[in-house]
C-alpha cells in the first residue's frame, strides 16, 4: 500500500486575506514541495529511483492554506536506511524536512538556527548523530539532517517554497501545519533571508597554457569585458590580460580588420560548478598580430638579380 502523509502549507498577510494568491507565486511554491521531498529522498539515499508525489487536496480562506498529500509507494529501501521496523519511513523523512511533528528539529529549524550559514565546526557524535558548534553553541542533530542542510537541490527547493513568496509585499508569514491542524513551523518575513540557498564553492579541476591563433569576432573596450575569438572550430569568450596590448588598442596604435589573426598565449581553466563544467579562457599575452591576407602569394622565391627577363634572341647587332 502506498504510504501517505497529510500536511498543509499556509501564507499569511494582507495580500492573501481573501483566500487567493497570485498563481505566479503559488505555482513555483507548490512545485518546490515536490522537489523538496524528491531532493531530500535522493540526498539521504543517494539514488533517484523512487519519487514522492505531492497532491493538492484543499484550500482554506482567511489566509492562503493548501492541504497537501505526500504519497510514496517505493520506500522499502528508505525504511531500512532511515528507521527501525514499524516506523513510517515517509513520516520520518517529512520530520527531517520539517513537514511533520517529530521529536527534535527538522531542516527549517536548522536553517533558522544557523541563519542559513555554515556551522563553525562539525564532528561525529554518537551513532547516527553529528555534533555542531556554531557561535559558541554546541548541539547534536541526525547525520541525515546535516545531509539535507548541505544538499544544493534541497536548499534550492526550500528557497522557492519560503523565501521567494515572502519577498512579495503583503505576504508576511509561511506556516507548516500538520494533519491535526497544529502549526509546527512558522517563518516570518524578517527570517526569509535565512532560507536563500547559498551558492556552492566552485572547484578548479585544472588548467593548461597553450599558444594558439584566433580570429577576432568582436572586441570589448570596457573594463572586464571579454573579447569573442574564433579558433577555427569554436567561438570562445576570453579575458585579455595583456596590458601593453590593450594600451596600444586604446591609443589606436593597433587597428583591426576582418580576417586579422592574433597569435596568443592562452590559459584554459576548467571549473566544476553546481550546474556542471565551466571553461574559462585568459589571453596572457598577444604574441603577434597578423593582418588579413590582401595579396596573392604568387612568388614563393624572389631574386632581385633575376627580376628582369632576357628577351634577346642571342644575336648581337653588328
Amino acid at each position: 500500500m502506498p504510504e501517505k502523509l497529510k500536511f498543509s502549507i499556509a501564507y499569511e498577510g494582507s495580500a492573501v486575506e481573501n483566500g487567493t494568491m497570485d498563481v505566479r507565486d503559488l505555482a513555483p511554491a507548490l512545485l518546490a514541495v515536490g522537489e523538496l521531498f524528491d531532493a531530500a529522498n535522493t540526498a539521504i539515499r543517494g539514488q533517484e529511483d523512487s519519487r514522492i508525489s505531492v497532491n493538492v487536496a484543499a484550500t482554506k480562506s482567511a489566509c492562503f492554506e493548501v492541504e497537501l498529500v505526500a504519497i510514496s509507494s517505493l520506500f522499502s529501501v528508505t525504511k531500512d536506511l532511515l528507521i527501525g521496523d514499524g516506523v513510517n519511513a515517509l513520516l520520518n523523512l517529512a520530520g527531517l524536512i520539517g513537514m511533520a511533528s517529530v521529536t527534535g528539529g527538522g531542516l527549517f529549524w536548522l536553517i533558522r538556527k544557523l541563519k542559513g550559514k555554515n556551522p563553525d565546526k562539525v564532528k561525529p557524535a554518537k551513532p547516527g548523530m553529528v555534533q555542531i558548534t556554531h557561535n559558541d553553541e554546541v548541539f547534536e542533530v541526525p547525520i541525515e539532517l546535516l545531509r539535507l542542510y548541505r544538499d544544493i537541490a534541497v536548499r534550492k527547493a526550500v528557497e522557492h517554497l519560503i523565501e521567494k513568496p515572502l519577498q512579495n509585499e503583503g505576504i508576511d508569514e509561511f506556516k507548516i501545519i500538520d494533519a491535526k491542524k497544529v502549526t509546527i513551523e512558522t517563518v516570518t518575513k524578517s527570517e526569509a533571508s535565512y532560507y536563500i540557498s547559498p551558492e556552492p564553492t566552485e572547484k578548479p579541476l585544472g588548467e593548461n597554457t597553450i599558444k594558439s591563433a584566433f580570429s577576432i569576432v568582436s572586441l570589448a573596450f570596457k573594463d572586464d569585458n571579454k573579447w569573442r575569438l574564433y579558433d577555427g572550430n569554436n567561438q570562445i569568450s576570453a579575458s585579455i590580460e595583456d596590458e601593453d596590448f590593450l594600451r596600444k588598442v586604446n591609443q589606436n596604435l593597433i587597428r583591426f580588420a576582418k580576417g586579422d589573426i592574433l597569435i596568443c598565449e592562452v590559459t584554459i581553466e576548467q571549473i566544476q560548478t553546481s550546474i556542471g563544467l565551466r571553461t574559462t579562457y585568459t589571453v596572457n599575452k598577444v604574441i603577434e598580430h597578423k593582418p588579413a591576407l590582401r595579396q596573392l602569394d604568387i612568388f614563393t622565391e624572389y631574386d632581385d638579380d633575376s627580376s628582369e627577363t632576357d628577351t634577346s634572341d642571342g644575336n648581337e647587332d653588328e
